[in-house]
């Protein structure tokens, strides 16, 4: 594990609308972090939107709920060896630069 390595997880669900401007928002101000959305079985868009705004994305299956989605984004944070992982909502209600 490297103390010096951090991800954001962001857990999705049918979150198109919000999750791409989420995504470039943590990624402007802080450019060297990791974002990772779970998409949590969403019926929309939501991981498109997320890839083509920089994010890692993993795609469940089904939807599993809130617990789930971020069971499997601290289990990626481990296997990859994150010393540091963040939860940020995908709809907007975390503002990126008020947590500077």
């Amino acid at each position: 594990m490297k103390k010096g390595k951090v991800l954001v997880i962001i857990p999705a669900y049918n979150g198109v609308g919000s999750v791409g401007k989420v995504v470039k928002e943590i990624r402007c101000h802080y450019p060297q972090i990791d974002t990772l959305v779970v998409n949590d079985g969403s019926t929309d868009l939501t991981s498109e939107k997320a890839r083509a705004s920089g994010a890692i994305v993993l795609d469940l299956p089904f939807n599993l709920g809130i617990g789930g989605a971020m069971q499997t984004g601290y289990k990626y944070a481990h296997e990859k060896g994150y010393g540091l992982a963040i939860r940020v909502d995908g709809d907007g209600q975390h503002d990126p630069k008020r947590n500077r």
